[in-house]
C-alpha cells in the first residue's frame, strides 16, 4: 500500500511538471512574441532601421531596405499600436507612426502592418509601410 501511494504520487507530480512545463513554453513564447515586436517597433520609431532590419524574414529584407532608404529624412515622433491579432505561431500588428521630414515640417503619418511568425523559435516579420497623405 505505501509504494502504491508513492508510485501513484510520483505519476501525479510528474504528470504535473508536464503540463506546467507546457504551459509556461506557450507563455515564453507570448512574451517573447512581445519583447520583440516592442523592440522591433521601438527602432523603428527612432528610424534605426538597420537594426531594425534584423528583426525582418529573410526573404523579405530587401524590399525592407529598399522603402526604408526611402524614408531617412523622416523623424517619428510618436506611435500608437492599434491592433494585435496573436496566436501561437503568428500575429498581425497595426502600427501607426506620426513624424516629418527634415525638408518639410509638416506632419505625417504611416502606417504598418506587421506580419509576424515564430519559426525555429525566433519570431520574425514581415512588415508593409505605407504613408498616408496629409
Amino acid at each position: 500500500p505505501m509504494q502504491i501511494r508513492r508510485i501513484a504520487l510520483l505519476v501525479l507530480g510528474s504528470s504535473f511538471a508536464v503540463g506546467s512545463w507546457g504551459c509556461a513554453t506557450l507563455t515564453d513564447q507570448n512574451t517573447m512574441f512581445h519583447d520583440t515586436q516592442k523592440r522591433y517597433t521601438r527602432l523603428m520609431r527612432f528610424t534605426d532601421f538597420d537594426r531594425a532590419g534584423s528583426f525582418v524574414a529573410a526573404d523579405a529584407r530587401d524590399a525592407f531596405n529598399d522603402r526604408t532608404d526611402a524614408l531617412r529624412d523622416i523623424h517619428f515622433t510618436d506611435y500608437a499600436v492599434q491592433a494585435i491579432d496573436n496566436d501561437k505561431t503568428s500575429a498581425t500588428v497595426t502600427v501607426e507612426y506620426t513624424g516629418y521630414r527634415s525638408s518639410s515640417p509638416i506632419v505625417i503619418t504611416f502606417s504598418e502592418k506587421q506580419h509576424w511568425e515564430l519559426a525555429d523559435n525566433t519570431w520574425t516579420v514581415r512588415p508593409t509601410l505605407e504613408e498616408h497623405a496629409p
